[in-house]
């Protein structure tokens, strides 16, 4: 036999489940399905969902064979018959399933070369419609460029004469050419008007009324700079020297008001200010602090201990 004929037999032979099996069996006992359960502590659905062939595939394989072997010994027929159909079933239903999958991926493949020929048709199409509407335009274009040759050519052929653009006598003023000659600035001390030399079309140098020049005159900037005006009383800019034994909040402004120092300085920072006296200082723990203002050691022992200090540098008597 040859191989082609051997699977056609396979495809058609249909395997016989345990459940018919039996089923047969208990009819010829003259057994309903009641009765089955009944013996064998069965539900009903049970024995009914056996003999369709249905199990469960949540229940255990050995369960499933062992609820097998009962109701096989209780028709009295062969227990390896209905455990080998049992195994013949599952064969069939995975080659079954197989041939269903295969199935649907011939079927997704045959889908898959539709739409492709398909977007390749559609690609095609439009490229065919870019062309004729390129073309189209094109003579279009050649069509409108004809005609308006053909206009003009008419509209001579009638005059007698080239028809030229019509300019206004103000574009016509405007479009006169004029040589000048580079610009002299005449520069005073205190004189900043400039004298325009211009050449006229028929080569006569003239000079501007004097109307013209005060209109053309440049006013150019005065060499007198306003300076800001600095206080004489200024006081000079000093130099302090904070270092830090310890954590310790500061805020620290200068003679302006602004701002120079704030927030936590750490242990072992060393912090160098340059600014206008006095400086309102404040300090979370005076006892952490160490300050040289201007070369010379500030007494910091006179705070209080843990206590928050205010006080002005340079020191003053009232401080």
């Amino acid at each position: 036999m040859s191989k082609k004929a051997s699977n056609e037999l396979t495809d058609n032979i249909e395997a016989i489940g345990p459940g018919l099996m039996l089923a047969e069996a208990r009819v010829k006992m003259n057994l309903s399905a009641e009765n089955v359960a009944e013996k064998l502590n069965f539900r009903v659905c049970q024995v009914k969902d056996i003999e369709a062939d249905r199990f469960d595939k949540s229940v255990p394989e050995t369960f499933t064979r062992g609820y097998l072997i009962n109701y096989a010994k209780l028709v009295e027929i062969s227990v390896d018959d209905v455990l080998s159909s049992y195994d013949a079933l599952d064969v069939a239903k995975q080659q079954g399933s197989k041939m269903q999958s295969f199935s649907k991926i011939t079927e997704k493949q045959a889908e898959h070369s539709r739409v492709m020929w398909l977007s390749y048709l559609i690609v095609l199409v439009l490229i065919a419609l870019t062309i004729v509407y390129y073309f189209q335009d094109a003579n279009n274009q050649k069509a409108v460029l004809i005609s308006d040759i053909q206009t003009v050519r008419s509209t001579n052929n009638v005059t007698g004469k080239v028809m030229e653009p019509e300019l206004s006598t103000e574009v016509i003023a405007n479009t006169r050419e004029v040589e000048s000659d580079p610009v002299t600035i005449a520069e005073g001390p205190d004189s900043t008007n400039v004298e325009l030399n211009i050449m006229d079309r028929s080569g006569e140098q003239g000079v501007l009324t004097e109307e013209t020049q005060q209109r053309a005159s440049i006013t150019a900037p005065t060499s007198n700079v306003i300076q800001q005006e600095v206080p004489t009383n200024a006081l000079p800019a000093v130099r302090a020297i904070f270092t830090f034994a310890g954590d310790c909040w500061v805020n620290i402004q200068d003679g302006t008001g602004e701002r120079i120092a704030y927030g936590i300085k750490k242990a072992g920072y060393v912090m160098e200010l340059n600014g206008v006296p006095p400086f309102n200082i404040t300090v979370g723990k005076p006892e952490l602090v160490a300050i040289n203002f201007n070369g010379r050691v500030v007494d910091m022992s006179k705070y209080n201990t843990g206590n928050i200090a205010k006080f002005i540098l340079p020191e003053t008597p009232e401080s």
